[in-house]
């Protein structure tokens, strides 16, 4: 029997219920993606653990990176998504802030290089719903169901 793989969203490791672990909860996946994410608004003591915390998952080849597959998939999912929300609103795409439009692309990026290595992706976020739409190979659970 396979054991499954998880990889813990950005909004699951940031969690107040998961207690922000600087850790490989169970020696689960790391994405680089979403721990660039937590590092980016860490403090410096916060930020030395996530290195030593990507070190240790990249010894162990649990660190997932998107591959340039990754990136040409994603800019095809991201290109997809504003066709369908130009066709929804009758031609005219709403304007995203540049901040919605970073969050989404990371989110393309973790959920395609964990469906690369059939990994499970641990999240509360919406966007993966979406993804997953245009993305049959993304398996995701919420939060509570993976915790339960």
């Amino acid at each position: 029997m396979t054991r499954r793989k998880y990889l813990l969203d950005t909004n699951i490791v940031s969690s107040k219920a998961f207690g922000g672990l600087r850790d490989l909860p169970g020696g689960q996946h790391l994405s680089c993606v979403v721990y660039t994410e937590l590092m980016t608004a860490a403090d410096p003591k916060e930020f030395r653990a996530y290195v030593e915390t990507w070190k240790r998952a990249e010894k162990a080849a649990k660190l997932l990176v998107p591959h340039a597959d990754d990136w040409l998939a994603a800019t095809r999912i991201l290109h997809l998504l504003a066709q369908d929300r130009k066709r929804t609103t009758g031609g005219k795409s709403p304007a995203r802030t540049p901040a919605v439009k970073q969050e989404l692309f990371a989110d393309v990026l973790i959920a395609l290089s964990a469906a690369r290595a059939g990994v499970v992706v641990v999240t509360n976020d919406a966007d993966f719903q979406t993804i997953k739409r245009l993305h049959k190979k993304l398996h995701i659970i919420g939060g509570s169901e993976f915790f339960t």
